[in-house]
């Protein structure tokens, strides 16, 4: 009652009591404090806090209406006040410069304790924790901080006194005095103080998103004001350009994980992974993902296995992110190429219809061995989410040219920044056009990996390990002659080659109406698919229509022309350097426009990795396996399709 009035009237020296009687209120010590005639009031209870406890304040505290000792001051308890129901506590700053000790209620102060925890906070055994008789509490069991542990009489206090739920029943605590190191806060989530995370979404605030999806976190703690329900997370970028951290569901965020696996995942190890004290884990063995490892989580994991070795080997190992693959359902692997065996739907509705490629995300999250993830090129309800299918809902994409996905190949020609002879991998049929296939190349020692999509007739299958590209591009097997076929095979009319520049002689017209003007630049793509004999298909720098369609035209409307000479400070679109430096070597593009061949590169690896090139301190392996891009790279210039 006490306390009611006095912040009722804050400024008033005396209160007036409910039974009659007057008392005088006053915080300092060195001043006449509380006098009860009634001697009827209910004192508080300040049994939590004994002399030489370390506190802080967690509120401003005032006299007579002024602050005296801001939110966060530090203190140390001297005794109890001589009123009834508060603590004498000496702060080591008071705003008005005095000496004097300050009478506070118990609600105004909390303890300062070690490891900084603090009284209430709810935590978890980080380890077995041994109490009286023998008995331990097993680790992850929940408990509650309810104050410092009382050690003897002139020792510091190092420990906390934490009331652990027995048997998973939280009415039934025990009371155990545990080293800092002993409990770990407990995080809504099961997340960890320094996990890193991954935003699943945008997250916004006040209607603004100030996250975007994918940006990497750090978990601070548990929020202040939901720690039920909510984590503290500081990002590494915002949109709003602030350093704030971000109170988050618990579903806004996901636990980052080397190799881009997640918790849960199925995951079958590639081979033996031998340990010091332990015995070596087989290849073909398989497990589950349970986070990341504590020493080095952006580049291990540790894994429970289904049938770990034995000789006394622990069920759950670390291992690296390389070392294991993910098992995915049908046998289908991460970035591989499908299309829907029929139309899909949700809740009765179509979302992707029969024939739509896409492309394997992973596992999915709610039945990795079930169901598979698949990011699809265009779904009906306009939503760019994955989707979760059986197996049985896709199929692998057949390629043209008799190609498969994991086809080894060579190039046969000089493809843009790729070198004739560069060895590559068939990732999947091309989606923007039915005629060609995505491939990987590793143009040179640089392990730059760039994603083209390429004509198969540009392409030649490598049946062995280390087989060579023969100089004149065509196979010779011997008491065969199959020259002639492969010729007949790659001729163009007009005696045009795959690649050539050319331009046209006049104004060529669709319909009645000019697509290209006269003088526009091109590039021979190959025979016309309806007339090879008669035809060239062209791919123009411009056309009048604003489509980025090939054109095919007969050998009169076009004529060969010399590449542009590039002009003395003509400057590269990508990084504005001069095109004519020493030492560099420049790239032509189909649509005209010329830019340095290391730009290049870096421009179609940042598309094809995510990265803006490859980290020599960061082993590939460690990575995860990159995506097949569902459509060609675009010029950086002009946006039209990079296709050689």
């Amino acid at each position: 009652l006490k306390q009611v009035w006095r912040r009722a009237c804050p400024r008033s020296g005396h209160v007036p009591c409910a039974f009659g009687s007057s008392m005088s209120l006053s915080r300092e010590c060195n001043v006449t404090t509380i006098t009860d005639n009634s001697g009827d009031v209910t004192t508080p209870d300040v049994r939590s806090f004994q002399c030489g406890d370390t506190v802080v304040a967690v509120r401003d505290l005032r006299v007579r209406g002024s602050v005296v000792v801001c939110q966060g001051g530090r203190g140390c308890v001297v005794g109890p006040a001589s009123s009834s129901g508060r603590v004498c506590v000496q702060f080591e700053q008071r705003e008005d410069l005095s000496d004097n000790r300050l009478n506070c209620l118990p609600d105004e102060l909390r303890h300062t304790l070690v490891g900084g925890h603090q009284v209430g906070s709810r935590v978890r055994a980080a380890r077995s924790v041994e109490v009286a008789h023998g008995r331990t509490i097993p680790r992850g069991t929940p408990g509650l901080i309810v104050g410092p542990a009382r050690d003897p009489p002139g020792t510091r206090c190092r420990r906390l006194l934490v009331h652990f739920a027995v048997g998973g029943d939280e009415e039934i605590t025990e009371e155990v005095a545990c080293d800092p190191d002993d409990v770990e806060t407990a995080i809504a989530g099961n997340f960890r103080r320094g996990n890193a995370v991954i935003a699943t979404r945008d997250l916004r605030v006040g209607g603004a998103v100030v996250v975007r999806e994918g940006v990497l976190g750090t978990v601070v703690g548990p929020s202040s004001s939901d720690a039920q329900h909510r984590v503290t997370v500081s990002f590494s970028h915002r949109e709003d350009g602030s350093r704030n951290r971000l109170n988050c569901v618990v579903t806004e965020i996901r636990l980052y994980l080397a190799g881009g696996f997640e918790v849960g995942a199925r995951v079958q190890v590639l081979h033996t992974v031998s340990h010091d004290d332990w015995p070596p884990v087989l290849a073909g063995s398989r497990g589950v993902v349970m986070g990341p490892s504590a020493e080095e989580p952006l580049a291990r994991l540790v894994v429970r296995l289904d049938n770990p070795p034995l000789g006394g080997s622990p069920v759950e190992r670390e291992v690296r992110a390389d070392d294991v693959a993910l098992v995915i359902a049908g046998g289908f692997r991460r970035g591989e190429s499908v299309a829907a065996a029929k139309d899909l739907r949700v809740k009765g509705a179509i979302v992707v219809k029969r024939g739509v490629v896409g492309t394997v995300v992973g596992q999915s999250a709610t039945d990795p061995g079930g169901r598979v993830t698949v990011a699809f090129a265009r779904r009906e309800d306009g939503r760019c989410n994955n989707l979760n299918v059986v197996p049985a809902e896709i199929q692998r994409m057949p390629c043209t040219g008799g190609l498969g996905p994991g086809d080894r190949v060579a190039a046969l020609r000089q493809l843009l920044v790729v070198p004739k002879g560069a060895h590559g991998t068939v990732v999947g049929p091309s989606c923007a056009r039915s005629s060609r296939v995505a491939v990987r190349f590793t143009p040179s020692e640089d392990g730059e990996d760039v994603v083209l999509h390429v004509e198969p007739e540009d392409l030649r299958v490598l049946h062995a390990i280390g087989e060579d590209v023969d100089d004149t591009g065509l196979e010779a097997i011997e008491g065969e002659d199959n020259t002639t076929e492969d010729l007949t095979h790659l001729a163009v009319a007009g005696g045009y080659n795959r690649g050539d520049a050319v331009a046209a002689t006049r104004d060529l017209c669709v319909g009645g109406h000019v697509v290209v003007r006269a003088d526009v630049l091109g590039t021979v793509v190959g025979p016309s698919g309806q007339d090879p004999s008669g035809r060239v298909t062209v791919a123009f720098a411009w056309r009048e229509d604003g489509k980025t369609n090939n054109l095919n035209v007969v050998p009169g409307e076009i004529r060969r022309v010399e590449p542009r000479p590039v002009a003395r400070g003509e400057l590269c679109a990508i990084c504005l350097s001069e095109l004519l430096s020493d030492g560099e070597d420049i790239c032509r593009m189909n649509c005209g426009h010329v830019l340095h061949t290391a730009c290049v590169k870096a421009y179609l690896n940042h598309l094809t990795t995510g990265a803006s090139g490859s980290s020599a301190a960061a082993p590939a392996a460690a990575l995860p396996p990159p995506m097949a891009p569902l459509k060609p790279a675009q010029c950086p210039v002009c946006r039209r399709e990079m296709l050689p």
